[in-house]
């Protein structure tokens, strides 16, 4: 049986989240790497709060909590090689509502 990868998919569903609750920083975005033939996240990367250090933390700290809710551990394995992945957008305001409502049922 083969499993759908999902992480580009609920990272979008986190980044649209984080956007919502970050209305002032017009230039959040995030983007995941990923160890190979492992399941989750090895890191993941903030963009757009590069010069408030305190803030991207706890963005990202947010970011970790709910990947890790939707099944989707976070944790770097040292000497592992990682690959990029960026999340699935929104392409409309309609389609972030939608996102929103998406992660608000699975998080249930």
């Amino acid at each position: 049986m083969i499993v759908k990868d999902t992480r580009a998919e609920h990272l979008g569903l986190v980044e649209t989240q984080l956007r919502a609750l970050n209305g002032n920083l017009p230039m959040l975005w995030v983007t995941g790497q990923a160890h190979y033939a492992t399941p989750g996240f090895a890191f993941i990367v903030i963009h757009g709060v590069d010069e408030d250090t305190p803030r991207r933390r706890s963005i990202r700290a947010e970011a970790c909590r709910l990947l890790e809710k939707l099944g989707h551990p976070v944790a770097v394995q040292p000497g592992r090689d990682v690959f990029h992945i960026e999340p699935v957008r929104p392409t409309s305001r309609h389609e972030a509502v939608d996102m929103l409502t998406e992660l608000s049922s699975l998080l249930e």
